[in-house]
């Protein structure tokens, strides 16, 4: 055991020590920054003349979003907000305070002209209406019993899109019962954006880890040490485990920080609001009966998974190929491959094994995507089984990878 854990702290110093490993690390550092103020940096004009930059316009929305946190989405409250377009449809202007505290006119001219860019102070109820009805003239009339119907109108239809069974539909009319209704609104942009953020990050960690360990076994032999090492008495068997783990530990450590940096980032710009606030209020059209902050633990545990998959696969083709260039070029090409093809819901299977694929799963709209895996009678949805499938393949991956490490045979050179 000592052996190991001695080769298992050489090996991976070894990675973290090589200088592309801390040039790279901190450029996706920089780039998982970013995310959280991506937003900011356009400017957003407001009605008439008066433009403000993302930053501001970002500031009165949180401001106006956290002034009705706490408040249930019902009749009243819905009332208002019509009220108030139905003013601005007619040509009214009422003034805002910016963060600045100066007043600034935010509405000249028609609704329809301007609705893409309102930032009045029912905004936030008004986006989030639409986010289930889609519909601005309904919008203006509609009523909470309305809206709860056209919530559960428009998840059956998406379950009838998706080709979910009957045993799958009585699955989610239970979860939903679990969902307290009327909702209660709170601002969750802080945590909600992670998920926007999430396709960004997962393909930045395949491909810091493609960079860092497609290397791992190929450099020796590029190096030609190989011979050296597999004659060694170790040189089989422990220091095979030990490059493996040391992979996995990096991978997982970067998944962490990279995590870390997008989260606190978002909340930095955004706020922790909204942490314990039902998910449908960020994403009106799932059925999980979860928080908000309970789905975001969700994605650091799968992508945790992910990490552990990622790093096995990366260094079991370093040792099948022989060569970093080559095993780069897989995680690329996977990555140009899954953004082009999309396969329909028509062909339910293949749909939703390729919707499983570690590039493709942390997408936000696999939230609402309701497909269930039956194992043995139990239901599952694809964040529940994926990070176990993940770690299962990740094992196969490696004792694949062993036993081709193990028949390397060294000829003449």
């Amino acid at each position: 055991m000592n052996k190991i854990s001695t080769l298992y702290v050489y090996e991976l110093k070894k990675i973290a020590k090589r200088k592309i490993v801390w040039i790279t690390g901190i450029i996706m550092l920089i780039l998982c920054l970013f995310l959280g103020f991506s937003d900011l940096v356009s400017t957003s004009t407001y009605y008439g003349e008066t433009a403000v930059s993302g930053y501001e316009a970002m500031k009165i929305n949180k401001n106006n979003a956290k002034s009705f946190s706490g408040r249930v989405i019902d009749d009243t409250l819905l009332r208002e907000m019509q009220v108030e377009y139905r003013n601005r449809e007619n040509g009214e202007i009422i003034n805002h305070s910016s963060p600045q505290g100066e007043q600034v006119s935010v509405f000249s001219g028609s609704y329809e002209d301007n609705e893409n860019v309102f930032t009045g102070k029912y905004a936030p109820i008004h986006s989030y209406v639409q986010q289930i009805i889609n519909d601005r003239d309904l919008t203006l009339d509609i009523s909470s019993d309305e809206l709860y119907a056209t919530r559960e109108k428009e998840i059956s239809q998406s379950n009838t899109d998706q080709k979910l069974t009957e045993e799958e539909n009585t699955y989610w009319a239970s979860k939903e019962l679990l969902i307290q209704k009327p909702f209660v609104y709170e601002y969750t942009d802080g945590w909600s954006n992670i998920w926007t953020y999430a396709y960004t990050v997962n393909y930045i960690l395949f491909l810091f880890l493609a960079i860092c360990l497609s290397s791992t076994f190929s450099i020796e032999h590029l190096r030609k040490t190989d011979a050296i090492i597999l004659c060694s008495q170790y040189g089989k068997t422990r220091l095979y485990f030990a490059k493996i783990l040391a992979g996995i530990t990096f991978g997982i450590t970067s998944a962490i920080l990279f995590f870390g940096t997008t989260a606190l980032s978002s909340i930095f710009v955004y706020g922790a609001d909204g942490f314990h606030a039902a998910l449908q209020i960020a994403f009106p059209m799932s059925s999980w009966a979860v928080s908000v902050g309970e789905s975001i633990l969700i994605f650091l545990l799968t992508f945790v998974a992910i990490s552990v998959l990622y790093s096995s696969t990366i260094m079991v083709l370093s040792e099948l190929l022989k060569n970093s260039v080559a095993v780069m070029a897989i995680p690329v090409g996977t990555m140009i491959l899954t953004m082009m093809i999309d396969i329909p819901y028509q062909f339910r299977i293949a749909s939703q094994i390729y919707d499983l694929l570690p590039t493709n799963l942390l997408v936000a709209w696999e939230l609402w995507d309701n497909r269930l895996i039956s194992v043995f009678g139990k239901y599952f949805t694809n964040y529940q089984i994926a990070p176990i499938a993940y770690l299962t393949l990740a094992i196969l991956l490696a004792v694949v990878g062993k036993i081709i490490y193990q028949k390397h045979q060294i000829y003449a050179r």
